[in-house]
């Protein structure tokens, strides 16, 4: 697996959902979040989840600028997507982790990155034997409001064989 990721505000909130926040730097030798993302989540998103969690000196240190994206991403992605993908291709290889199906598709087919989602963080995690099971995580995660589609829940429990 690819030892460098790029984080986006909605895996972020659900790993802060789940008290999990702490698997990103399990999985990646260096975890980046770019500075729309952190405003997004640790400064606009002041009392939700994620936000007193990124204000850690650990997660501020991981804030970076990112490259000014292509008009194409600026276009068709919100602010944080687009910083996402941009730092991930300057950082390449690297991780990009998008849940929003948009962003993963514009990630993967135009820029050719390697895309996690949350779910698939989780089935990594499993994998190397973080966490014991990700159906009841993603479970949560929708309990608490979290959109997971069941084809996603779907994916990710056969992956995790489970």
């Amino acid at each position: 697996m690819i030892d460098s990721a790029v984080i986006n505000a909605g895996p972020l909130v659900a790993l802060a959902l789940l008290d999990q926040l702490d698997l990103l730097p399990a999985l990646f030798a260096q975890c980046w979040v770019p500075q729309t993302v952190y405003d997004e989540v640790a400064v606009a998103g002041i009392g939700k989840p994620g936000s007193k969690s990124l204000q850690s000196p650990d997660w501020q240190a991981r804030v970076r600028m990112s490259p000014t994206p292509d008009p194409l991403l600026v276009m068709e992605l919100d602010a944080g997507e687009a910083d996402v993908i941009s730092l991930a291709r300057q950082l390449s290889p690297c991780m990009a982790i998008i849940d929003e199906r948009r962003g993963r598709r514009i990630a993967q087919q135009v820029y050719g990155l390697n895309v996690k989602g949350t779910a698939g963080i989780l089935v990594e995690a499993k994998r190397r034997g973080l966490i014991s099971s990700v159906r009841p995580q993603l479970l949560e995660l929708r309990t608490a409001g979290y959109f997971i589609a069941d084809g996603v829940i779907l994916a990710a429990c056969k992956a995790a064989k489970e």
